[in-house]
């Protein structure tokens, strides 16, 4: 197991427990030094881009979680995935800051085909004058993670 906090453990465990989700993990990331000219560089790929983009860079006090996972390319994932867009979509029409968007590498990188190998998907939660310390940040992740719960069970979602 991770040395994650426990919210966050628990939000990787919701994520996991679809059907056809798997290797969940997460980061979190300072985004008030980021600034759009850097953004071509490889060590910001993982971020999202267009929203920097168009702020010209990150906020001051500004991060952003990013949880990431893959799917295996069922039917099955196929509605996770499709319950989760629309979960992320609800709680951002709600007003949490929120983003799902895929990511992927180069389709070929010198004569290795990557291609339909590197798909992941990231949930990106920004977070406005982020506090000095974890805790406040730890339960926007424990709200976020029982509203999950919620509609899972609510709209009886498929788990493992």
């Amino acid at each position: 197991m991770n040395d994650y906090p426990i919210e966050i453990e628990q939000f990787h465990q919701t994520l996991n427990s679809l059907k056809g989700i798997e290797n969940v993990s997460s980061g979190i990331d300072n985004l008030e030094e980021v600034k759009a000219e850097n953004l071509s560089g490889v060590e910001f790929s993982h971020l999202p881009l267009a929203a920097l983009l168009r702020t010209n860079g990150g906020f001051e006090n500004e991060i952003v979680l990013q949880f990431e996972f893959t799917i295996d390319k069922t039917t099955e994932s196929l509605i996770s995935l499709e319950f989760l867009s629309w979960f992320i979509r609800d709680q951002s029409r709600g007003g949490i800051k929120l983003q799902l968007r895929p990511f992927a590498l180069p389709p070929q990188i010198g004569e290795k085909r990557q291609l339909g190998q590197t798909l992941k998907f990231q949930i990106d939660y920004f977070i406005s004058d982020a506090p000095e310390t974890l805790e406040p940040i730890l339960e926007l992740i424990s709200k976020l993670n029982k509203a999950l719960t919620l509609f899972i069970k609510l709209y009886d979602i498929p788990l493992k």
